[in-house]
């Protein structure tokens, strides 16, 4: 009897064991801690990032394949080793499903659970074993993936794998914010928690027409002036247009100079700190992470041609997780203000979002954040005070405008609500 059909299942029966310890090691791989070692703990060596869930999927599926490759040549090799290539006794075919299952048992479960246990240890020895299974099975890898979407396009109806993500996202939200024993202000806790990882910076900023900036050439009595009319903590400096800022000027570092009554030898440009400037798709969750470990609260929020589009502060941010903070400096501005549900008299700085939602009606429109936007982008002009307007079931009137800016508006609903409205 020749012993190269053993030699064979047994190679085959090698490559389905390491393929599962390497399949049951990247199962078993730890995600870094997310906590930070308190002030005099020991600092140990962090384990390895998993990779990202489409790199490890595909690890997955190639280590599959190579263990059912294996299954395959082990078994076809044992066939051969017992003689059932002509005709099979059932002594020979005892035979081959007594072996079949020990090979299945030690070249998976038990394999599987070697790989569970070493974990991170056997991830790393084997990493040679499954980037070599990715690159010489990648073409079966690529056509169950294939097949997996196609199947799940069938089965789903078409939909986007985004779209089905984003619809079980509002569902989860509607759920969650409709139970009973949550008030009106935790319910728009949880919504702004829940839409914080999606909000850009662009859609918080300061407008570039409302910031109020100092000139770098401005005589220093006038800094004071500016300082103290301006009431921020914080104050951008620019040189020429607001489109140069060229630093920031704290409130706090002007007041041992005030106090001693004069201005700093060096000027009091020496005391402005350097600007950081932001792209206005920057998600403000990373900015807020980028505020803590730079320990700066204010940032520039550039546009595409490298002017000032507006900024950010560290509170425009909480704002959108907590609602509008006010101190004793701010404006007592109301954003939208109503009269028996039918009247409404709107800041131009009103976000379409709060909007429709108060109102019950959907005024967004592509690239279209506010309701000054909205009423520019419908007129197509800078309109005149007292200009009228029809949007969907409200009656529009600008009521103030300054210069190019709309800053109130007046909508009066002409069509009532359905009581089945919400």
């Amino acid at each position: 009897m020749s012993v190269i059909p053993w030699l064979v299942a047994g190679a085959g029966a090698t490559l389905a064991a390491l393929a599962a310890v390497a399949d049951g090691a990247l199962l078993a791989e730890a995600a870094p801690s997310a906590l930070t070692p308190e002030r005099g703990a020991a600092i140990v060596t962090a384990p390895p990032v998993p990779r990202a869930v489409p790199a490890r999927e595909r690890s997955h599926r190639a280590l599959a394949f190579a263990r059912v490759l294996g299954h395959l040549i082990a078994g076809s090799a044992l066939a051969l080793a017992l003689g059932l290539e002509g005709r099979a006794t059932p002594q020979a075919v005892f035979l081959l499903v007594v072996a079949g299952l020990l090979t299945v048992a030690l070249a998976e479960s038990i394999a599987l659970a070697v790989g569970d246990a070493l974990g991170d240890e056997a991830a790393q020895r084997l990493r040679w074993f499954v980037r070599s299974s990715e690159r010489i099975l990648a073409p079966a890898v690529r056509l169950g993936e294939v097949l997996d979407a196609s199947v799940e396009d069938v089965v789903s109806g078409g939909d986007s794998t985004s779209e089905r993500r984003e619809e079980a996202a509002a569902q989860f939200r509607e759920v969650i914010t409709s139970e009973a024993d949550v008030s009106h202000d935790e319910r728009d806790l949880l919504l702004g928690i829940f839409d914080f990882g999606e909000t850009t910076a662009e859609e918080v900023m300061v407008p570039r027409v409302d910031i109020i900036g100092i000139e770098r050439d401005t005589p220093w009595s006038e800094v004071i002036d500016r300082v103290r009319s301006a009431q921020h903590s914080r104050v951008p400096v620019f040189e020429g247009t607001i489109d140069e800022i060229v630093g920031v000027l704290y409130a706090k570092d002007l007041l041992h100079p005030v106090l001693a009554d004069e201005e700093p030898s060096d000027g009091w440009q020496s005391l402005m700190r350097a600007p950081s400037f932001i792209p206005s798709a920057k998600r403000i969750a990373d900015l807020l992470r980028e505020f803590r470990a730079t320990g700066r609260h204010i940032a520039i929020v550039a546009d595409e041609y490298g002017g000032t589009a507006g900024l950010v502060t560290i509170e425009d941010v909480l704002e959108e997780l907590v609602g509008e903070i006010r101190d004793e400096y701010d404006d007592e501005e109301r954003f939208v203000e109503s009269e028996d549900d039918v009247r409404f008299w709107v800041s131009g700085r009103t976000n379409l979002d709060d909007l429709s939602e108060r109102l019950g009606h959907d005024f967004r429109r592509e690239d279209v954040t506010t309701v000054g936007g909205l009423i520019f982008e419908l007129v197509g002009r800078v309109p005149r005070a007292g200009e009228s307007l029809s949007v969907g079931p409200f009656r529009v009137v600008v009521e103030r405008v300054v210069r190019r800016k709309i800053e109130r508006v007046f909508l009066e609903r002409v069509i009532p609500l359905r009581e089945d409205d919400d």
